[in-house]
């Protein structure tokens, strides 16, 4: 039976839970104050009474998992879930892991998704979008509170996975970067390959509604749902909304660890049963322009067929979708920079493969070697390979999700690189 716990910080006083395994959890502490669903947020005053007892997951705000033995200077993750900006929670269960018994200490950061989130207004300022801003203030409320839970405010570790690993990528914005995380971990980042100013006409044209603040807080959820998921639909293969551009000359000098699994979206249900049939390289060769893919088709479908000759389609997705951006990430990124790719042995790596040995939840014991690398990397930064550079062969490490096994390797998105070699189109551009 859980016991109660109470920490007293800048926010106030927070009561928690002591569920008997060796663990401190505060689920669902809100950390900022809106005025409406579009407003920006605002740091909440502190010295508040918080019942941070039980989970709400589908609030805007974050959680805290702490050893019980945490006392000072414990080496802090703050991890930002994915969910291709349309779904997601701060109470998170694969990442509800045994970090805490290696004396980590874990925070989700929840934030707005969808059109509360990403949707742009003509009073925005550049580059700002409510989903950013809403994990920035989360990581401005770690830095203030996390020392009273015993976590050091000056270790820590950002992990982002998919939409979660954009949005800590494009935390790393000389405009958005203030110094409250010292290294970022980012997997399977995705962003849209097109803009808002693409979008907006079609999305006013389904809600029937100006996009304003005001107009938007007054439509009610239900029918806001039903206009998103068919403006969802139309982008296809895209990311709806999400933030755009990625400017890697923008970022600042912050050290990153670029990772992608191996087979991202072989099991999308649009692709693979196209792959299950054999039209893989038909549907590859008509859409791969409408996918972004600049180099040669027939180059490309070569360098696939090397790895996986029965998953073309679903190949091109992940590199479309996923991959490019990575390998767009890791070329560009000014500061240190270290690239992964993980991969399985009897079945594909695919999306989010990678959260359950690194987290070790889902099954995964505690001492699977990359769990343990996640623990080495929040403590000291050191990765523990060569930086990924072009000047040094692009060196990279292959970790099995199976054993864990390191290999380094070099260049391992040379072939994406080659079929992407702009992160957008010159008309796309023209257009912001």
């Amino acid at each position: 039976m859980s016991a109660t716990t109470i920490v007293t910080c800048p926010a106030g006083t927070i009561t928690g839970i002591t569920p008997g395994d060796g663990t401190r959890r505060f689920h669902s502490i809100p950390y900022s104050e809106l005025e409406s669903p579009y407003a920006d947020p605002r740091p909440r005053r502190g010295g508040e009474e918080i019942d941070a007892t039980v989970a709400r997951p589908e609030a805007i705000a974050l959680s805290v998992t702490c050893p019980d033995t945490a006392t000072r200077d414990k080496p802090v993750v703050v991890y930002i879930h994915g969910g291709r900006f349309e779904e997601g929670t701060h109470e998170d269960p694969r990442v509800d892991g045994a970090l805490y018994s290696s004396d980590v200490i874990v925070v989700q950061i929840g934030y707005r998704v969808m059109l509360e989130g990403l949707a742009r207004f003509h009073d925005d300022e550049p580059n700002r979008y409510r989903a950013i801003d809403d994990c920035l203030i989360g990581l401005e409320w770690v830095q203030k509170n996390i020392e009273s839970f015993g976590g050091d405010p000056t270790n820590v570790t950002l992990v982002g996975q998919s939409a979660g690993a954009s949005i800590a990528a494009w935390m790393c914005r000389r405009d958005h970067y203030r110094g409250a995380f010292r290294r970022v971990l980012a997997a399977s980042a995705s962003f849209p390959r097109r803009g808002w100013h693409d979008r907006k006409k079609l999305l006013r044209g389904m809600l029937g509604k100006p996009l304003t603040r005001a107009a938007l807080t007054k439509v009610n959820d239900r029918k806001t749902a039903k206009a998103y998921g068919r403006f969802r639909t139309l982008a296809g293969t895209d990311i709806a909304l999400g933030p755009w551009p990625l400017e890697t000359a923008a970022m600042a000098d912050v050290d990153i660890v670029v990772t992608t699994t191996r087979d991202e979206l072989y099991h999308e249900p649009s692709v693979r049963w196209l792959d299950e049939h054999g039209l893989g390289p038909a549907m590859a060769r008509l859409s791969a322009r409408a996918l972004g893919l600049s180099g040669t088709t027939a180059t490309y479908l070569e360098a696939a067929r090397a790895i996986d000759p029965d998953r073309l389609g679903g190949r091109l997705i992940g590199d479309a979708v996923i991959r490019r951006w990575s390998q767009y990430l890791a070329d560009g990124a000014p500061g240190r920079v270290w690239m992964a790719e993980f991969r399985g042995v009897d079945k594909p790596a695919l999306h989010c493969a990678e959260l359950a040995p690194l987290f070790a939840s889902g099954g995964c014991s505690a001492e699977h070697p990359l769990h343990r690398w996640l623990v080495e990397f929040a403590r000291t930064g050191e990765p523990g390979w060569q930086p990924y550079h072009e000047d040094t062969g692009r060196q990279a490490m292959d970790i099995s999700l199976v054993d864990g096994q390191f290999t380094p390797t070099r260049d391992p998105l040379r072939y994406v690189r080659l079929a992407f070699p702009d992160a957008y189109s010159a008309k796309a551009l023209r257009k912001r």
